[in-house]
């Protein structure tokens, strides 16, 4: 069973594949948020949240996340019924076959998808980057990130993502992604900029969901047409984030 989440009057035969519902990306994110307050809260011993590298940090969200959350019943849909477990940087090519091993941080199949053209890239794509005085906004996290999915390294038969921050310190989606954006509409051409998700809300660690829209810079060598705008769900979370008494 899927709960009608995905829409099968979608042809099955084009590219892009039919979308992810909302719903869903919900349900991953409230999951996401779950892993890393356990990260916050109850950290493996030996693992600093504030301090790890960020490929680290990532490896202690993924485990967390499939071995302590995923199926627990813990946060409803997050299970078997809907999702299979995850892969960390799982080997994929990019829309042209140009290049065979390209690595999205995370990557997780869903079940009761309708038929779709390529199922090795139908997924839920992943991007993670820190965010703070030494990781910018715009190199790290818009040119090492969101680009990735604007050429066509990640997600290319896929018509939404999610890309994650971890940040450090006074740093929010608005103004600062943005303005990142703003300044590299060239690069990565952008026709709607963040706005907050109406169904997402926002924790004492983590802004609410925005979502950006953007234009692809590729065509599928599949149909020869160009590739639709993608939709991207940005999750912050914060790793300086402390309770107060």
């Amino acid at each position: 069973m899927a709960f009608g989440f995905y829409d099968e009057s979608v042809s099955s035969v084009a590219l892009p594949h039919p979308p992810i519902s909302v719903t869903v990306h919900l349900v991953l994110e409230e999951a996401l948020r779950t892993a890393w307050n356990r990260l916050r809260t109850q950290p493996r011993a030996g693992f600093d949240l504030l301090n790890a590298h960020e490929n680290v940090v990532t490896q202690e969200l993924y485990e967390v996340l499939f071995d302590d959350v995923f199926g627990k019943g813990i946060v409803p849909g997050f299970d078997r019924e809907l999702f299979t477990t995850g892969n960390r940087e799982a080997k994929l090519r990019n829309y042209n076959g140009d290049h065979l091993d390209k690595m999205p941080d995370l990557t997780i199949e869903l079940i009761g998808r309708p038929s779709v053209v390529k199922y090795t890239q139908d997924r839920l794509f992943i991007e993670c980057k820190p965010v703070d005085a030494n990781h910018t906004v715009g190199v790290e996290y818009c040119n090492k990130g969101i680009l990735r999915f604007v050429r066509g390294d990640y997600a290319w038969t896929m018509t939404s993502a999610l890309m994650v921050g971890y940040v450090t310190g006074n740093y929010t989606i608005l103004p600062k992604l943005a303005d990142a954006l703003s300044t590299r509409q060239e690069a990565i051409p952008t026709s709607s900029f963040p706005q907050g998700c109406h169904r997402s809300q926002a924790t004492m660690f983590s802004e609410t969901v925005h979502i950006t829209e953007h234009f692809r810079t590729f065509c599928y060598v599949e149909t020869g047409k160009a590739a639709p705008h993608i939709v991207i769900r940005h999750l912050w979370l914060q790793r300086d984030y402390c309770d107060s008494d």
